[in-house]
């Protein structure tokens, strides 16, 4: 029994390390997008060192979001890059508050963070952020609609070829969905303790 607890408290541990290091990753492409931005606005010759070796066709891709960003002839095409590293920017910025979110629940659950309420993770910090959670993956498939719609009015519709994915609208359903059983938690272990 207590090599079972040690285990799962290892594990924990495992995964609030990791979470944070995810965090972190993401946070760095989210500035060098950004970053990248701000160097096609400084100067416009900088996209093709950006995207070296560009050809004919060519395609990005960052969190399922794609878009082509050369034309038939392989001559880069700055709205469609400058489109897509904003997107980008946005997306893997959300997907880190996200992560962000995970390690406070488990830092909270251990009982770590100021505003922690016990080892428990019926918490009522918890359920918030996990329906910030839900919301931040949902808002990163408006952020890619809305990109695509924005590279359809900049570039004409029959220069736009880009695709968005829909795990994290899944992914987003699922986690405010959790957070409601996790807010009947918090209600049960409330009932439980004024029992007590």
């Amino acid at each position: 029994m207590q090599t079972q607890e040690k285990r799962m408290e290892n594990l924990t541990k495992f995964a609030t390390v990791l979470t944070k290091l995810i965090e972190v990753a993401y946070w760095i492409g989210a500035v060098a997008m950004v970053v990248a931005v701000v160097l096609v606005a400084i100067d416009p010759y900088v996209p093709g060192q950006l995207v070296w070796g560009v050809g004919p066709g060519a395609e990005l891709s960052t969190h399922g979001f794609s878009m082509v960003i050369a034309g038939e002839d392989g001559e880069l095409l700055v709205p469609a890059l400058v489109i897509f590293l904003l997107t980008g920017a946005l997306v893997l910025g959300l997907t880190a508050w996200v992560f962000r979110d995970a390690h406070l629940i488990l830092r909270t659950t251990q009982g770590l963070t100021k505003f922690s309420q016990g080892k428990t993770p019926f918490q009522k910090d918890n359920v918030r952020m996990l329906r910030e959670m839900g919301f931040f993956l949902l808002a990163v498939l408006v952020v890619e609609l809305v990109a695509e719609v924005a590279a359809v009015l900049a570039l004409g519709p029959e220069q736009v070829e880009s695709s968005v994915g829909l795990n994290s609208f899944a992914v987003g359903i699922l986690m405010l969905c959790l957070s409601q059983a996790f807010a009947q938690g918090v209600q049960i272990q409330r009932d439980v303790d004024g029992l007590v």
